[in-house]
């Protein structure tokens, strides 16, 4: 008897029935393989990026990055890297409208790592690069500003030996290039070789001490050999260059946690105000003087914060007459250095009077710190540093130079602290 025989329409329904049946199997157990299997590859593109960037090979770690960015924007690790190799890569960019748009993408991303969380110091770093990308000039010399390009674009690339070889002619058609010797040292200390650093950012720092990268450089190479003392020193050298850039801080402020210290300023905030309302129609300056009352009352002369008020007094009298006559050549007041120390000086006066007369019981703490720091000589150096503003700061450069070790010795004393 013959057996039945399926027709082949029913063996191909039995096919695709199979078929959808595996491939539904399928849609239910693939997406955690694949899921893993994505997570995998982006995790091993993100080392492979991280090692190319970590050897100086910024321009081979950008497409990687750019990739690694464009699949998870919330990686602000990512984030941060692509916004340095895209600065990098500028510098390969021989058309300057192309470089600085390239420099332009590089501040935006790191925005956008910013708007992402990150708020590392090297962030910081790139934030300061113009809106508009801007331009970077080593020299006015155009063979100089050349061949630093030159250097600066083997660098993107990791060709370390062709950075030194540009630094180097660049610094023989021009020695005081103080960017050619400080990159040298760069590219020295990501070599390893600590000893040939240390020498070209003593060259960058002989060639402009008042410019605070080298001296912040230097101290992250001597962080990296353990030489932490000698660290702290360049890095209060960077901040007494440049005390008014965020960027002179960052190399002690990461110092300081290393070495169980915090950073913070002296508490001293005098109160009462003085405001400029301008002119009057004779051309005499008005003033309105703001007195606080705490400062007027009984307990005012127990605690020495009485001597206040003539801190206040001293600004208005500033304010007036005073700055015309010792600034001759200025038009137009502005608060400035002599301002602040005489008004100080002022009520570490009076303060002194009444601890001799005994009319002080137990003296404020503000009032104890401003009393220590005019002892030891450092009014100067704490207006400068924990109380600039605008005008005062441009009174800096000629006290610098004068007395850097004052700064140095108030920085060392009065800003660096024991961590709680």
């Amino acid at each position: 008897m013959r057996k039945a025989l399926v027709p082949l329409s029913r063996l191909w329904v039995k096919k695709r029935e199979f078929l959808i049946l595996g491939f539904l199997l399928l849609l239910l157990l693939a997406p955690n393989s694949i899921r893993a299997q994505s997570e995998e590859s982006y995790d091993e593109r993100r080392k492979q990026a991280l090692d190319l960037y970590g050897q100086g090979r910024f321009v081979d770690a950008l497409p990687i990055l750019a990739k690694l960015h464009a699949e998870k924007p919330s990686d602000i690790v990512v984030a941060e890297h692509l916004s340095f190799a895209t600065l990098a890569n500028s510098a390969t960019i021989g058309d300057p409208a192309g470089r600085k748009a390239e420099r332009a993408k590089a501040r935006k991303l790191a925005e956008e790592a910013k708007a992402a969380g990150d708020n590392s110091n090297m962030l910081k770093v790139l934030l300061d690069v113009p809106e508009d990308g801007g331009e970077t000039t080593f020299s006015s010399d155009a063979m100089v500003q050349s061949t630093m390009q030159e250097g600066e674009a083997a660098f993107a690339k990791g060709d370390f030996e062709g950075a030194l070889s540009a630094y180097s002619r660049a610094l023989a058609l021009d020695p005081n290039v103080y960017d050619a010797a400080l990159f040298s040292g760069d590219v020295y200390f990501k070599k390893g070789d600590h000893v040939r650093a240390g020498e070209w950012f003593l060259r960058a720092i002989q060639i402009d001490p008042n410019r605070e990268t080298a001296h912040r450089y230097w101290g992250d190479d001597l962080v990296a050999q353990g030489r932490m003392n000698e660290a702290k020193e360049q890095f209060i050298d960077a901040i007494v260059a440049e005390p008014y850039t965020r960027i002179a801080w960052i190399g002690l402020s990461q110092w300081a946690p290393k070495q169980k210290q915090m950073l913070g300023n002296p508490r001293i905030d005098p109160p009462g105000k003085v405001e400029d309302k301008g002119k009057d129609d004779k051309g005499r300056a008005q003033t309105t003087i703001t007195i606080d009352p705490s400062t007027m009352n009984s307990t005012a002369k127990k605690d020495g914060t009485n001597a206040w008020f003539i801190y206040t007094l001293s600004k208005a009298v500033w304010h007036g007459e005073r700055f015309q006559k010792e600034f001759p050549k200025e038009k137009e007041y502005r608060h400035s250095l002599a301002e602040e120390v005489d008004g100080f000086q002022m009520v570490v006066s009076q303060v002194k009077e009444g601890l001799k007369k005994k009319e002080i019981r137990q003296l404020d703490p503000a009032l104890a710190t401003l009393v220590k720091l005019a002892d030891e000589n450092l009014l100067e150096a704490f207006v400068l540093i924990s109380r600039a503003d605008q005008g005062i700061a441009k009174d800096y450069p000629n006290y610098r130079d004068a007395h850097r070790e004052k700064i140095r010795q108030y920085i060392t004393e009065w800003i660096i602290h024991p961590a709680p």
